[in-house]
């Protein structure tokens, strides 16, 4: 991996930011999954992650969190191609909204390889390949592949896009101010602030409005709160912690 002419790179990602009264307006249209998702996904700050992530005093403290992070960050990308790689002929106008994604999110985890060599945390690129994966890791891709092979692109857009991504953004916004503290502050992580925030937006102009007791609409909002129970478990099992959170229909925290 030539990991030194990433190095040598103008990086200058941009996104087409969606206007706010744009966004007031889906989510106002989107209450019946915007609602619980956003109840949920705040839920998830309010974790042991992030009491955690607020007493680590150096990048070693975040060292296997980072090893995690990569293997979930060199994946994603795999999965948003074979989400555009099987997209039938019937849904081709979505084939520039999968390329957008997946093009974004192609050498971010070379930016967070970087960081860790940067930092001390790996000695060489390979050594990343030795990495043991949770669980709650591959399950959170997991779902993802499921999800790719399944082509419903409804419940792709709610559980990847509304869910993961807004998850992401929430984790990116405190992760990289943590960093910037410590003065170890990088791209790859201010990047995602960007980029997660977009691609969490995006999806709600990509999908029907449903009502809340709707067959189909509870079956979205399920697999959105899915998709955020499995990111809360994977973030947890980066540092140790049995943590699975259920939540109801409306959003609210059952059980860890």
């Amino acid at each position: 991996m030539e990991l030194g002419l990433l190095q040598e790179k103008n990086i200058n990602y941009s996104y087409n930011i969606i206007d706010d009264s744009k966004l007031h307006l889906l989510e106002s249209k989107h209450q019946w999954l915007v609602n619980p998702l956003y109840t949920a996904s705040d839920a998830v700050l309010d974790m042991p992650f992030f009491k955690w992530l607020d007493k680590i005093k150096s990048a070693d403290d975040f060292a296997e969190a980072a090893k995690q992070l990569y293997y979930h960050s060199a994946t994603f990308p795999k999965v948003l191609g074979l989400m555009l790689g099987l997209t039938s002929h019937q849904e081709n106008s979505m084939m520039p909204f999968y390329a957008q994604h997946a093009n974004g999110e192609a050498d971010h985890h070379q930016l967070l390889a970087l960081w860790m060599l940067r930092n001390g945390i790996i000695k060489q690129y390979q050594s990343l390949d030795e990495v043991m994966v949770t669980t709650e890791t591959n399950a959170c891709i997991n779902l993802a592949y499921q999800l790719a092979m399944e082509q419903d692109r409804e419940k792709w857009i709610v559980a990847i896009n509304c869910g993961i991504e807004r998850c992401s953004n929430d984790f990116f916004k405190r992760v990289a101010s943590k960093m910037h503290e410590l003065n170890i502050g990088d791209i790859y992580f201010d990047i995602h602030v960007e980029a997660d925030e977009h691609h969490s937006v995006m999806g709600l102009q990509h999908i029907q409005s449903h009502a809340f007791d709707s067959a189909r609409g509870r079956q979205l909002i399920a697999k959105a709160l899915e998709a955020v129970s499995l990111w809360a478990s994977m973030l947890h099992s980066w540092i140790g912690m049995d943590v699975h959170p259920k939540f109801g229909m409306d959003g609210k925290l059952i059980s860890m």
